[in-house]
């Protein structure tokens, strides 16, 4: 079988391995992005869209180590998003440009909101109850209404922007090792790139390249709440580290408004009764949203594995994406979302130390198979009452 040689190969076609194939197709690379199931599928699409600058994390006093490193990353992506990018995610659409902080009255409320303030500056503000949007004065909500420049992204719209251009470079591969696949098609590469979350383990186990690798996973159970009365894109503020709950709203292939719900509702074990994510959601919203109507919502809930890179610090939160090395294979993950462009930096930086330029040609992959787009959490699920 003659070999196909290209420049990089790429495994796993979640926002990482999109984010990295669409810039280096760019910038004249042979590149080829390989996914065994489909395109956005697991951690991607079960995201939840927040591009971070890093507000929620300076409530815990860990504003050095994660708040600063993530700041300049909603700027990065509203350029990608305007055309004037890296990549160019201009046929995308942003959900909402900014969130809210929304923090129950007390002393604990107004010592959030300062240290808040003081952590990152002009990205935050109060907003005035004569200026607040007509769909949280619905909501009962009584407290402190915080301005946060956050962008939430519609994560379906930006994996196709980045994956359209270049789609007939994007393959999907049986059950095999991806590299007994590669060998069994003749695909050979300066460079391999493995962004395939939660399989980056297995993959450099079964090739011996796991000495040295540290991740850890976070399983989770996310909740969903069908039929809300109307988009919300807030942080529930708490007293601890991470918010009481995350919402963020999407269209669901019915019309239908789903509230995607995740922090501090979402720390339910992944196997654990998804009615305790329920209570939790529903306990939440009496307090911080007491005029929000369930009577006629659906629920159903959303296991999780986050796989990410190992914290730095033991208790803290993973705070920039990783690379572990081993000779011509790279085994990345972006730790979240919002860090996929500063990942693609870091890998762009080994391929000019290891002096990987860009062919400028482009291969024919038409004799293995397309792969589709996955569909959103909330249009596979399975939807219940919750009485």
């Amino acid at each position: 079988m003659s070999a196909h040689k290209v420049d990089i190969v790429i495994i796993g076609a979640g926002i990482a391995g999109l984010w990295l194939f669409n810039r280096l197709r760019g910038m004249g690379y042979d590149a080829l992005l390989l996914e065994r199931d489909a395109i956005g599928c697991g951690q991607t699409l079960a995201s939840q869209g927040i591009i971070h600058s890093g507000l929620k994390y300076a409530f815990a006093g860990k504003v050095n180590a994660l708040a600063k490193s993530i700041s300049a990353m909603p700027d990065l992506w509203r350029d990608a998003l305007r055309g004037a990018g890296a990549v160019d995610l201009s046929a995308a659409d942003t959900a909402v440009s900014s969130q809210y902080l929304m923090i129950p009255p007390g002393m604990m409320g107004d010592l959030i909101a300062l240290a808040s303030k003081k952590a990152l500056g002009g990205s935050v503000r109060e907003i005035e109850r004569s200026e607040w949007p007509e769909h949280i004065e619905q909501t009962g909500f009584d407290g402190t209404l915080i301005y946060m420049d956050e962008p939430v992204l519609d994560v379906s719209q930006i994996i196709r922007a980045l994956a359209e251009p270049y789609k007939n470079s994007i393959r999907k591969i049986d059950d095999r090792d991806p590299f007994e696949y590669m060998n069994a098609h003749g695909i050979e590469a300066k460079s391999y790139v493995v962004t395939a979350a939660g399989s980056n383990a297995d993959i450099a186990k079964r090739r011996g390249d796991d000495a040295g690798m540290k991740t850890q996973a976070r399983p989770l159970l996310m909740g969903m709440m069908k039929h809300a009365p109307y988009p919300l894109y807030a942080h529930l503020v708490g007293a601890s580290e991470k918010p009481v709950a995350t919402i963020t709203s999407h269209i669901a292939e019915d019309g239908c408004i789903v509230w995607y719900l995740g922090g501090g509702v979402a720390e339910q074990a992944k196997d654990d009764d998804p009615a305790k994510v329920y209570k939790g959601a529903r306990k939440a919203f009496a307090k911080y949203l007491p005029q929000v109507d369930l009577s006629n919502v659906e629920w159903a809930p959303l296991p999780i594995d986050r796989i990410e890179s190992a914290p730095s610090m033991k208790g803290w939160l993973p705070d920039q994406p990783a690379i572990h090395t081993c000779g011509d294979v790279l085994y990345c993950w972006p730790t979240k979302l919002t860090f996929a462009p500063l990942l693609s930096d870091m890998v762009l930086e080994h391929l000019e130390r290891e002096n990987i330029k860009p062919s400028n040609t482009d291969h024919d992959w038409s004799f293995l198979p397309p792969v589709d787009y996955a569909r959103a959490p909330w249009d596979k699920a399975i939807w219940t009452k919750d009485n």
